[in-house]
C-alpha cells in the first residue's frame, strides 16, 4: 500500500485541493501581541484619551461641547403639512382637447375624464385648478378655479362647481380599478375638513358604477 497520495491533476476538485478563492479570507488583526507586531501595548488605539477607552469616543456631528455647525447655520422657510397642491388647467386646453375629440363636452366632464385624457397629466396630487384662457358653455367640477375663469364660462352659459377629494376619494374617481384589483369596496365621499369648507361647494361624489364598470372589468380580468 502506497503511503502517499495520488497527484490530483489541475483543475480536478478533491477534498484536498477544496480552498476559497484567493482574497475571499483575511487573518484576523492580532492586537496586544507584543512590540513586535505593531499592535502591541495600546493596540493601535495611542495614549490615554475618550477615544483610547473601552466604549470610548464620540457621537457624529459632537464638536467638543460648542455649537455644532447644524445649529450654527441658519434656517430659512418651512414645510407646510396642509397645503394642497392643485394641478393647473387653462381653459385653452380644455378647449382644444374637447375640439380634438378627447373630451365630450356634452356630458359633465370630471376630473375622471381630465385625467384619462391626460389634460392634467397622469398624475394628479390635490385636484385640478381651472385658470382662465378662452371660455365656452361647459359643465366642469374642479377642485379650485379662479374667479376669472369662472366669469368666463358662466359668462358662456357654462357651470363651475368646486368640489372636495381627499386623497382616497380622488383616487377612487380617477383609478377606480385599484381598489378592484386590492378587492376593497370603495370609499364614501368625505367632507372637508371646517377649515377648508368656505372654498369648496361641496363635497366630490363618484360618478355612477355604469360610468366605472369599464375600468371595474378591465382590473378584474387583468
Amino acid at each position: 500500500m502506497r503511503w502517499y497520495s495520488t497527484p490530483v491533476p489541475e483543475g480536478y476538485v478533491a477534498l484536498n485541493t477544496i480552498a476559497d478563492n484567493p482574497g475571499a479570507t483575511h487573518s484576523i488583526k492580532r492586537l496586544g501581541r507584543g512590540i513586535g507586531s505593531g499592535l502591541g501595548k495600546t493596540s493601535g488605539k495611542g495614549h490615554k484619551g475618550q477615544n483610547s477607552r473601552s466604549g470610548g469616543g464620540v457621537k457624529p456631528g459632537f464638536e467638543g461641547g460648542q455649537t455644532p455647525q447644524r445649529l450654527r447655520i441658519p434656517k430659512r422657510g418651512f414645510h407646510n403639512p396642509f397645503k394642497r397642491t392643485y394641478n393647473p388647467l387653462n381653459l385653452t386646453t380644455l378647449r382644444q382637447w374637447i375640439e380634438e375629440g378627447r373630451l365630450d363636452a356634452s356630458r359633465v366632464i370630471t376630473m375622471r375624464e381630465l385625467r384619462a385624457s391626460n389634460a392634467v397629466g397622469h398624475q394628479l396630487q390635490d385636484g385640478v385648478k381651472l385658470l382662465a384662457r378662452g371660455a365656452k358653455s361647459w359643465n366642469i367640477p374642479v377642485s379650485q378655479a379662479s374667479a376669472i375663469a369662472r366669469q368666463a364660462i358662466e359668462a358662456a352659459g357654462g357651470s363651475v362647481t368646486t368640489v372636495y377629494y381627499n386623497a382616497l376619494g380622488l383616487r377612487a374617481l380617477t383609478q377606480p380599478e385599484w381598489f378592484a384589483k386590492k378587492g376593497r369596496l370603495l370609499p364614501r365621499p368625505a367632507r372637508p375638513p371646517p377649515r377648508l369648507e368656505a372654498k369648496f361647494e361641496r363635497k366630490g361624489a363618484l360618478p355612477p358604477l355604469r360610468d366605472l364598470a369599464a375600468g371595474l372589468e378591465q382590473a378584474a380580468t387583468a
